[in-house]
Formats: structure tokens, sequence, C-alpha cells
């Protein structure tokens, strides 16, 4: 237990290390990390925008109130800056460095090389964006709805919440592991992101097929629905079961792949 313990802990502090290095090197041409900024901000009131027309309508949708589809999108959009603020930008990084060979470099080091490749780099301005304004949806609707601030209901949130980041972690990951194969596997990775934006919605709006589909085959709804439903107090038993179990598994299927992938990795030297 204390070696594990001694490794986790190695990680996090070389995990912090490279947020740092992140946020250093993007505050080096702070003209481009204000820009940048903006331009989240900009996309970020598009996405608010779904909010604006359902409050404008004062209608429900299948049974949610405004206040309740405020804490959805709220999730959504803080889930949002935290897969594309801290996943996103690695993931894509792969093929190059599977192409150019750099991973030889990595596969040296002492750490994980998953972890190395995967988490290494961060685009804080999308993160602080997103989750900033998430945090502020999410709080807002927390209030007008009356939920209680108690360790059931915040607490229960919080753990949904860390179950969705990690299922956005794997989910979104494991169609770019295909590159260690296909050298190229960034269409089919386009298409698999394309579904992310199903959740800016409840997924009580879509039919109840969709919804099996989207929680059971391709687990996208998982992602950003199941932090509120559980503060909703809405999330069937069987769901919670699978919310604890599926990031269980796809951690497990994706070290497999990554494992095979490495096997099958022509280094550079090679």
């Amino acid at each position: 237990m204390s070696a594990l313990w001694t490794e986790l802990r190695k990680h996090l502090l070389i995990y912090g290390l490279f947020v740092k290095n992140s946020l250093i090197a993007q505050l080096e041409y702070r003209f481009s990390f204000i820009g940048n900024f903006s331009m989240e901000a900009g996309y970020l009131l598009v996405k608010l925008s779904y909010v604006v027309v359902v409050y404008r309508a004062g209608v429900t949708l299948n049974g949610l109130t405004p206040d309740e589809v405020l804490l959805f999108s709220g999730t959504f959009v803080a889930l949002t800056g935290l897969y594309a603020g801290l996943f996103m930008i690695n993931n894509y990084n792969l093929r190059s460095l599977i192409k150019d060979g750099d991973l030889d470099l990595l596969l040296t080091k002492p750490v994980s090389t998953q972890f190395l490749v995967t988490l290494r780099r961060s685009d804080l301005t999308i993160f602080a964006v997103d989750v900033l304004a998430g945090g502020v949806m999410v709080a807002l609707a927390w209030a007008r709805l009356g939920l209680p601030v108690s360790l059931s209901t915040v607490g229960g949130y919080a753990v949904f919440f860390a179950l969705s980041a990690l299922v956005s972690y794997c989910l979104f990951l494991l169609p770019l592991l295909l590159t260690f194969w296909l050298l190229n596997a960034t269409a089919l990775a386009g298409i698999v992101d394309s579904f992310w934006d199903f959740n800016s919605m409840p997924m009580d709006i879509y039919s109840r097929w969709i919804q099996s589909v989207g929680i059971f085959v391709l687990p996208i709804f998982v992602i950003t629905n199941f932090p509120p439903m559980a503060a909703l107090s809405r999330l069937a038993p069987a769901y919670m079961a699978w919310a604890v179990g599926l990031p269980v598994l796809l951690l497990w299927v994706v070290h497999v792949v990554w494992t095979r992938g490495l096997r099958a990795y022509n280094s550079a030297s090679s």
C-alpha cells in the first residue's frame, strides 16, 4: 500500500509540474493567451444560448424545469472545459508523437508512458473559462432549485463528476489509440468527438432507444447527465452501478489497447 501511495504521489507531483509548465508557456505570449481566452468566452456564449432559449420560453422539457436544465447545462460546460483543456490536446498530439518518433524519448522516462503522453499538456484558457462558467451555472441552479448543501448531495455530485471525467478521458482516447496501427485515426476520433455536443441538453429530450445507446453502447450520456441526476436524486440504482463500473472497465480497456499499441510501435531508431 505504501509503495502504491508513493507512486501515486510521484505522479501527482509530476502532473503539477506539467500544469505549471503549460501555464508558463501560454503566458509567455500574453496577447495570444488573451486572444484565446476571449475566443473561448465567445464559444461559451454560443453554448449558453440553449439555456437562454429555455428560460425565455419558460417551458419544461420532458418534465425538467428551466432551473434543472441549467444544472445539466452547467455540468456540460464544466466537463467540456475539463476534457478540452486537459485531455483533448494530448489525445490529438499522439499521432505526431508516433509519426515523428518523439515517443521514443518518453519511453525512456521512469514513469508511466501513458501518463506522460495523455496528461503532459494543458490548455488552461479553455479549462479556466469553461470550468469557472460551468461552476457558476451549477451553483446558481443549485440555489434556485433549493437543493440541500450536504455531504450526500454535494459529495454525490462531486463523485459522479469525477467518474464522468474518467469516462471522458477513456472514451475519447480509445479511437486515437488506433494510431498505433492506422497511423492516422483523427477522422474516426473526430466522428466520436462530434457526439459530445449531444450532451448540450439533458438526455431526457431524446427517445428511450437513443438514451439506451448513449448510456450503454456509446456511453456519452453518462458523462454530463449522471452528476446532475445524482444531485436531483433521479439516478436509478442500475445507473449508479453502471456509473461506478464503467470507468473501471474503460480504464482497463485503455490499458490493454495502450500496451498492445506499444508492442506494435516501430520506434524511430528501429
